[in-house]
């Protein structure tokens, strides 16, 4: 559990800036049944000791406990990375990137420019969607006329030798992180 003590550090250090702040507590709102449903899963899901062995079959195990906090954790983790890439990464990049990294699974078969326009329309339409309204007034407003089909138009990053060294850079702590493990 070391990588998890590091990566906490890391989301905690990334937590200090405003934009990854709000993001990320707009995530946490949003996922907090998933983490709550997750912790519950496992804390009643995993045998072991009972946390309250008093309340029989309604007590949640001790083990499962552990095991649910450390999932929820490694996804509130995974939440603050996404908010650190989300506050600090437009748009038009972040499908620019994972359209370039959606180049090997070519060879599978995926459609990546395809996958790259509707992940593009996506994230515009969530960007540009109305404020939240009743349903009756949702059902009473009218429809957009949009009569010209949207165009989206994707940038290319050229590619620089800093881009190889992060990539270089984060599968070498990927294999310090394996080989720790392994130890």
């Amino acid at each position: 559990m070391p990588q998890l003590s590091i990566l906490a550090v890391a989301a905690a250090t990334a937590f200090l800036f405003a934009p990854a702040r709000g993001q990320l507590l707009r995530l946490l709102r949003r996922t907090r049944w998933l983490l709550a449903v997750l912790l519950l899963t496992y804390a009643y899901a995993v045998p072991g000791p009972l946390l309250w062995p008093a309340l029989g079959w309604a007590s949640p195990g001790v083990e499962g406990l552990q095991q649910g906090a450390l999932r929820a954790a490694r996804l509130a983790l995974l939440l603050a990375g996404l908010a650190l890439l989300l506050a600090y990464t437009p748009r038009a990049r972040l499908v620019a990137g994972l359209y370039a990294l959606a180049k090997p699974l070519t060879w599978l078969g995926f459609d990546r420019r395809a996958f790259a326009v509707r992940l593009g329309l996506t994230l515009d339409y969530v960007e540009q969607a109305p404020k939240r309204a009743g349903w009756l007034d949702a059902l009473r407003a009218p429809l957009p006329d949009d009569a010209d089909p949207a165009v989206y138009t994707l940038q290319a990053e050229r590619w620089r030798s800093r881009d190889s060294a992060v990539i270089l850079a984060g599968l070498s702590l990927l294999g310090i992180v394996l080989a720790w493990d392994a130890c």
